[in-house]
């Protein structure tokens, strides 16, 4: 088998690394079938299945959590699909195996994803100026419906990125008389350190605005400063908005008790509907929607964007 886009995205991929390491680039193989993950999911992937069909946790398995761990079994392995890539100039071959693309718990495909994501923001998204980290946490009945509803979370993340952009613009406004525009990038987060199902967000800020000078040329205005009220404020206008657009789509009943409405989740994610997400921790129990911010930075390594 030959796949020329795969060729291409490979030899894109080493001249990226000889640039960047400044010696020449050497595929080897990876060996995933000699992993420990590997071995762990493969011997008892089945006995899951069987004690999932015996009522363990009862609750089913969603079928997406099935193809998510039964494509992982097949990335990486020559027996399962490969192609066939030359060189031009010497004829030599190799075999490169298809990956799976997984974005559960591939190691592989997730530590590719995310070395991708870090370089192409520093190289062609991110400019030399300081940035602030936002982090949105929801309500503990919201997460479940979220997880599932991906109209949903998305219009929730547009709105908490327009959020904290319209406060930029608005304290910038007001400290300097600079009318300018800020920019973001957003990422979901589905779970928490210990695996819980918490869908959350990081957003990554220009720390100020760029506005036009007499030039028409972009100049960066940094935010002087940002205390526990600016944050506040920040939270404050999150809140009523999120809590407004829940509302709007009919996720809502009551803004101060946080009554949800019936939206078939039994009929549509039976597994989910039967998920027990009635234990909530202290911090689940005392939060409403928060929003935590990280110090100012400037970012030009992209190891800063990995997380571990």
């Amino acid at each position: 088998m030959r796949n020329p886009t795969a060729s291409a995205a490979l030899a894109g991929v080493a001249d990226v690394a000889s640039r960047r390491a400044g010696k020449a680039y050497t595929y080897e193989r990876r060996q995933p079938e000699l992993g420990t993950l590997h071995r762990v999911v493969r011997e008892n992937l089945q006995t899951l299945y069987a004690a999932v069909d015996d009522g363990f946790a009862t609750a089913a398995l969603p079928e997406f959590v099935r193809r998510e761990f039964e494509s992982y079994l097949d990335c990486g392995l020559l027996c399962r699909g490969f192609a066939v890539l030359a060189c031009e100039d010497c004829g030599e071959r190799r075999l490169v195996a298809f990956s799976c693309h997984g974005r559960g718990f591939c190691p592989s495909c997730l530590g590719r994803r995310m070395a991708q994501t870090a370089l192409n923001l520093v190289d062609h998204v991110l400019p030399p100026v300081g940035l602030r980290q936002f982090v949105l946490t929801l309500p503990f009945e919201l997460r479940a419906r979220l997880a599932y509803d991906g109209k949903l979370l998305g219009a929730v993340t547009r709105a908490f990125s327009d959020s904290v952009l319209g406060f930029y613009r608005r304290r910038l406004r007001a400290l300097d008389g600079v009318s300018g525009n800020s920019g973001a990038v957003t990422v979901v987060q589905r779970t928490s350190a210990d695996l819980r199902l918490n869908p959350h967000l990081h957003a990554l800020l220009l720390d100020g605005v760029y506005a036009l000078d007499d030039d028409a040329t972009p100049v960066f205005h940094p935010l002087p400063s940002l205390d526990t009220a600016d944050v506040a404020d920040v939270l404050q206008v999150v809140r009523i908005r999120l809590l407004h657009l829940l509302e709007r789509k009919g996720v809502i009943e009551d803004r101060s008790e946080l009554t949800l409405l019936d939206d078939d989740l039994a009929e549509r994610e039976p597994a989910l509907a039967q998920r027990p997400l009635a234990r909530r921790s202290a911090e689940d129990r005392t939060s409403v929607i928060m929003v935590n911010c990280r110090p100012s930075r400037s970012v030009s390594d992209p190891n800063t964007l990995c997380s571990t």
